[in-house]
């Protein structure tokens, strides 16, 4: 493969602190709780493949060879779990009933693919929301007391929401029914919608790594993290509950020319599962724990974005502050907001508020507003799209 398409490739994957979502949520979701994984798997890699993750009991006769033969056999193969109340099946048909643990060889490879799973939605909304990032990266370079530098990100925003407005225009006006029925596909709301799916992608990747981990472990209580720190907290230990048991036995049948077989029923210690306990019980926690704020912090995004009256009154608090919203406007605000700007257009400067400034947000603002009064006093087409062009050549050296 290219060196330089693995750069690039890896490119995809490198986020700044503060990641490139439109709130600390985002960056939670997906830089945090990978980040988190990365580090278990370093911690558990370690112990599995550079120290020894489990420890047998052999006889006496077993040679150091024939010691670490067994290891390696009982490591590879699946161990089972007996309640001390159990005696060691002697029999097939009752060694097939034992519980057998299958999930600590492969703990590392899965949290990998769990981590991987966690930044599919945010590589979507990548993706997706095309300049949106670069904005939001003029926008916090802004944020410093530069004066050129944050004229050149009011205009870099304002020629962005301009060209959405008028592809907005133009939508407005087909006359075809069912493009008309799409509305959800209409530009000043795609990225809006981008972001809801996004956001339900990952509220549904907290629940699903839920199950998956369920799966994995082999259990059948989707609340075994609460379960298994309960227990912890009540002193009942892995020896009464059976959960990620540190001492479980390998059924090995030893072979030799000439000689009858032999089986021996080995007792392991398996040091890993001490760790890998807490791992599980703290990401069972931490996906319900995200989950619920991610579900909160959409609802908070939608209250904002998607509801007509609270747009308006977004954008009404920049132009009141700055005093160019006479009390005659009124309704001519509403349709600005509502018709040109659009969900995106007011999403946009809303993720410019809370990610660079307010001070940003309010002189593109107010710039939308004096471009709209002015477009609409000329009253012409050919005049809206000459102010579209100059804006966009202020913005060409950004």
């Amino acid at each position: 493969m290219d060196a330089g398409l693995v750069l690039k490739l890896g490119r995809i994957f490198k986020t700044p602190y503060g990641g490139h979502g439109v709130d600390f949520i985002d960056q939670l979701n997906y830089q945090f709780t990978g980040g988190l994984m990365i580090m278990f798997i370093a911690v558990i890699g370690l112990r599995q493949y550079v120290g020894k993750p489990i420890q047998c009991w052999v006889p006496q006769e077993f040679s150091k060879a024939w010691e670490d033969f067994a290891e390696n056999y009982c490591w590879v193969s699946n161990t089972y779990f007996l309640m001390p109340e159990q005696d060691i099946p002697v029999k097939t048909e009752q060694l097939k009933q034992m519980t057998f643990i299958t999930y600590y060889q492969w703990v590392a490879i899965v949290l990998a693919g769990q981590a991987i799973i966690t930044w599919i939605p945010h590589l979507l909304w990548r993706v997706g929301a095309r300049r949106l990032p670069v904005l939001i990266k003029n926008a916090r370079g802004a944020s410093i007391p530069d004066t050129d530098l944050r004229r050149k990100a009011v205009q870099c925003l304002v020629a962005a929401l301009e060209e959405q407005a008028e592809a907005s225009r133009r939508y407005s006006r087909m006359k075809n029914v069912v493009e008309k029925f799409l509305c959800c596909l209409s530009p000043s709301m795609r990225l809006t919608m981008l972001f809801l799916i996004v956001r339900i992608l990952f509220i549904g990747n907290s629940i699903g790594q839920i199950y998956l981990m369920r799966q994995f472990l082999g259990t059948n209580d989707t609340f075994f993290g609460y379960e298994v720190l309960k227990s912890l907290t009540l002193g009942r230990e892995w020896r009464e509950t059976g959960h990620f048991p540190r001492v479980t036995y390998c059924h090995l049948v030893v072979r030799k020319v000439g000689v009858k077989s032999q089986s021996f029923d080995l007792q392991c210690v398996l040091p890993i599962n001490h760790f890998v306990e807490k791992v599980y019980v703290f990401l069972w926690f931490w996906f319900i724990i995200l989950g619920v704020l991610t579900f909160a912090s959409t609802l908070l995004w939608v209250f904002k974005t998607l509801i007509p009256y609270r747009r308006v009154a977004f954008i009404k608090q920049y132009l009141k502050a700055m005093r160019i919203l006479s009390n005659t406007e009124e309704r001519d605000c509403n349709r600005f907001v509502n018709i040109n700007l659009g969900a995106d257009g007011v999403f946009i400067l809303q993720v410019v508020s809370n990610l660079a400034s307010d001070l940003i947000a309010l002189d593109v603002a107010s710039t939308l507003w004096k471009n709209y009064r002015q477009a609409k006093i000329t009253g012409t087409e050919e005049d809206i799209n000459r102010l579209l062009e100059s804006v966009n050549r202020g913005s060409s050296i950004v």
